[in-house]
């Protein structure tokens, strides 16, 4: 995910770079080797992005987490939007439960954060083991709120590849790792630090931007792809239009 968002693709010479080459990346450890974690984890790990929000200068956040819709009661959901009113733009990635309705995985349900879904999840991809389509999670969620809020390409993302030893062989045997450096994966977790990465060169160009801000621009710069919007939200992201207008 930090590739996708913030990559500089030294080792493939540029061609895998990620969105925002220059931006600093600032990363919060919730979930464990196997990528699996709990909800006091990922709760402590917002409430540290908010403490030290000013210390490190974090605008923006991107969640690839995500758990069953329990509505706007769910502490996941109240703790993104108590992020979002300190003024980080809380980016959370849709799930892969699609394509039924209420597939929005918590805290993407919230109203405030920006929801990410997969604009290619009509192609069938490997995700987790398990041969997928129409993956990326659908709206409404159960409070009729509609979502994603914009999708982004989930599918075949080729990014970096941890070297950490925590990473285990059964782990890697699920992955389809292209050399030393870079792996290729699919899922909404690999759409939502696309928007992530843009988010963070508006920022550096419009630091005064609030987060409401930054997803009304979002909002003006999709591109209509004829879904429904319980598929796309608004559309797929225009990059250069959203640094541009």
């Amino acid at each position: 995910m930090a590739g996708i968002a913030a990559g500089n693709g030294l080792r493939s010479g540029g061609k895998h770079r990620g969105v925002a080459t220059e931006a600093n990346i600032v990363a919060v450890k919730v979930l464990d080797e196997a990528g699996r974690g709990n909800a006091t984890d990922a709760l402590a790990g917002i409430q540290w992005i908010i403490d030290n929000r000013k210390r490190y200068n974090i605008r923006v956040a991107n969640l690839s987490i995500g758990t069953l819709d329990s509505g706007s009661a769910d502490p996941l959901v109240r703790a993104v939007e108590a992020a979002w009113d300190e003024g980080i733009v809380m980016v959370i990635a849709a799930g892969n439960n699609g394509p039924g309705k209420q597939s929005i995985t918590s805290p993407g349900t919230s109203r405030r954060v920006i929801t990410v879904g997969a604009a290619d999840d009509h192609n069938t991809v490997d995700i987790a083991g398990s041969n997928m389509k129409n993956f990326s999670g659908r709206g409404p969620t159960m409070e009729c709120v509609v979502k994603p809020d914009i999708v982004a390409p989930g599918c075949g993302i080729i990014s970096t590849l941890t070297n950490s030893p925590e990473l285990s062989e059964t782990r890697r045997r699920k992955m389809k790792i292209l050399c030393d450096y870079y792996v290729q994966m699919s899922g909404t977790s690999m759409a939502s630090p696309r928007i992530a990465g843009a988010v963070a060169l508006l920022l550096s160009k419009f630091p005064h931007m609030t987060p409401d801000e930054v997803k009304l621009r979002i909002k003006h710069s999709a591109v209509d792809l004829h879904f429904s919007p319980n598929r796309q939200g608004w559309g797929l992201l225009d990059i250069d239009r959203f640094l541009s207008i």
